[in-house]
């Protein structure tokens, strides 16, 4: 069993969703929380969601963890050659509801902000033919300016003794609604689901019993459902699994299909990785 603490830790100066400071345990004041099975959120619901845009079009989702850092999939970084991109090839939306509007500079255009990168940092361990530690973090080229649409998130630390088996948690994104791209798009404005988190031994077992062979480790996490029906899609890779409290708990990684019966999406379990972005980040003040 793998135990989760919801104390919530800021990565550089910034505490999320409010004002200067570093670690602390006070209670967090970020707001509630493409998808399948979900519903559209309402806007500035989610001031930390981020969309990874290149050559002007979504393709993955990222958080906002402090003004100068956003932490996403590693396989969201990799290119059609399996090598990580370079940071001027991706750019970052922050503050943003609907992609049409805010490409056609209309509607939330003024609150969408773009943000770019100067260095991307794929965890040591992630190989882009691997699932294995998919996760990546982003440093800004300038730091964000927070307001009331653009925060950052609280982050699950792994300290003590709660665990995350069988809670809800939110998953957001711009990504496909169905698995069959043919019948459907991605989708033009930020959508929500809520997902139970499985047991990951439980996980394994009904992957294994419908003749997957996949392997969830204990860096790794599943949400879902048994009949499936919601879940994660394409394109919501690198995004956001938040717990009740509203903490990032797990970044939408892989799984077999969108919302199929017995096959919940697997995430990588942010808890497992806050020791690696804080050195990353108090390596690069």
């Amino acid at each position: 069993m793998f135990k989760i603490v919801f104390a919530f830790a800021i990565l550089s100066l910034v505490k999320c969703g409010q004002s200067q400071i570093a670690f602390t345990n006070q209670p967090c004041s970020v707001r509630n929380p493409k998808i399948v099975g979900g519903s559209e959120a309402e806007r500035n619901e989610m001031p930390f969601m981020v969309s990874l845009m290149r050559r002007g079009g979504h393709f993955c989702g990222g958080t906002i963890i402090s003004e100068r850092w956003i932490l996403t999939a590693g396989h969201c970084i990799c290119n059609g050659l399996q090598q990580f991109m370079k940071p001027a090839q991706i750019q970052g939306v922050v503050g943003l509801h609907s992609i049409r509007e805010y490409l056609n500079g209309i509607g939330n255009g003024p609150d969408a902000l773009r943000v770019d990168f100067k260095n991307i940092v794929p965890h040591p361990q992630y190989d882009c033919n691997d699932v294995k530690h998919d996760i990546a973090l982003l440093e800004l080229v300038q730091p964000i300016r927070f307001s009331s649409h653009i925060q950052p998130s609280c982050v699950g630390s792994e300290e003590g003794h709660r665990s995350l088996e069988q809670e809800y948690g939110t998953v957001s994104g711009w990504g496909w609604t169905h698995e069959n791209q043919a019948e459907n798009d991605r989708s033009d404005v930020l959508r929500k689901a809520t997902v139970k988190i499985w047991n990951n031994e439980a996980c394994e077992r009904s992957y294994r019993s419908l003749g997957k062979s996949n392997t969830i480790g204990e860096t790794q996490l599943c949400a879902g459902y048994e009949n499936g029906q919601i879940d994660s899609c394409w394109a919501d890779s690198g995004g956001p699994l938040m717990s009740k409290e509203h903490h990032l708990v797990g970044v939408v990684s892989t799984g077999i299909g969108c919302a199929r019966p017995g096959l919940p999406g697997i995430y990588t379990r942010v808890s497992k990785y806050v020791s690696w972005m804080q050195k990353v980040i108090a390596s690069r003040k």
